[in-house]
């Protein structure tokens, strides 16, 4: 049965997918609210933590993901996060059901609180090309992937 994924970090990013999953979903802007978006500590990549309902996380719903394809994002987003089931609101405001990725409570000490929101286009600036390999970024490979991404997840 497909599912949907809120994501907000690297994941927006279509190369990511493209390497991790093979392709890029069909997906909308979404935002999703009750949460809030932080840096982790020495890493490039953000967590979401629940918050206020007037606090908001912009990002995309993934929509008609697999078993496989979720099992993939389970793999790629580790046991620092927690898969939950949230309600965003997806671009002319219908509200999608979809799994999120939330930063597990017992590593809130890993995040910069007060650091301001993690900032997807700074993401694409200094990490993409070293997220995906060059070739994916530069879009230079025939299949789209990234061989280090795909042999990574290739056991799920």
């Amino acid at each position: 049965m497909p599912g949907n994924a809120f994501v907000y970090g690297t994941l927006m990013a279509e190369e990511v997918l493209r390497s991790l999953l093979r392709r890029v979903p069909t997906n909308k802007p979404a935002v999703l609210a009750g949460y809030k978006r932080y840096r982790v500590r020495h890493a490039s990549f953000p967590a979401i933590l629940p918050a206020q309902p007037e606090d908001r996380v912009q990002g995309k719903v993934l929509l008609g993901l697999s078993k496989a394809e979720l099992q993939r994002l389970d793999v790629y987003e580790s046991g620092m996060y927690v898969r939950t089931r949230v309600n965003p609101v997806a671009e002319g405001g219908e509200r999608v059901t979809a799994d999120v990725y939330v930063w597990r409570e017992e590593n809130r000490d890993d995040l910069e609180l007060s650091a301001g929101d993690w900032s997807y286009g700074e993401w694409r600036k200094t990490n993409l090309s070293r997220w995906v390999g060059a070739s994916a970024s530069e879009e230079d490979d025939q299949s789209g992937q990234s061989d280090a991404m795909v042999t990574w997840c290739d056991g799920v």
